[in-house]
């Protein structure tokens, strides 16, 4: 499994000191269905520690850490990770991943 960098996501981790990316299994039922989706995003130094002790896989990369849930998903053999921004907000896209 590789992991790749868009150059935007690139030149923003290094800008905002940002170093680990987690992809989280969310799911909602609150309504007349069930919606579970992947959740992609930054978190710091200590919530990263949590995710560890909730047995979340460590993948090293040249920019961090990718932590990956202990849950059976699809992994592409090359898994990309962008920046997106909406009305202003940053967050991460991955593409590679799946339910």
């Amino acid at each position: 499994m590789e992991f790749v960098y868009e150059q935007a996501l690139q030149d923003y981790m290094r800008a905002k000191g940002k170093r680990h990316i987690v992809v989280e299994v969310v799911a909602s039922n609150h309504s007349d269905f069930e919606v579970t989706e992947l959740y992609t995003h930054f978190v710091s130094e200590k919530k990263a520690a949590e995710f560890k002790r909730k047995r979340y896989v460590v993948r090293h990369t040249p920019l961090g850490e990718v932590l990956l849930p202990p849950y059976r998903l699809e992994y592409a053999d090359t898994i990309t990770f962008s920046l997106r921004s909406f009305l202003g907000v940053k967050s991460v896209r991955q593409e590679g991943i799946r339910l």
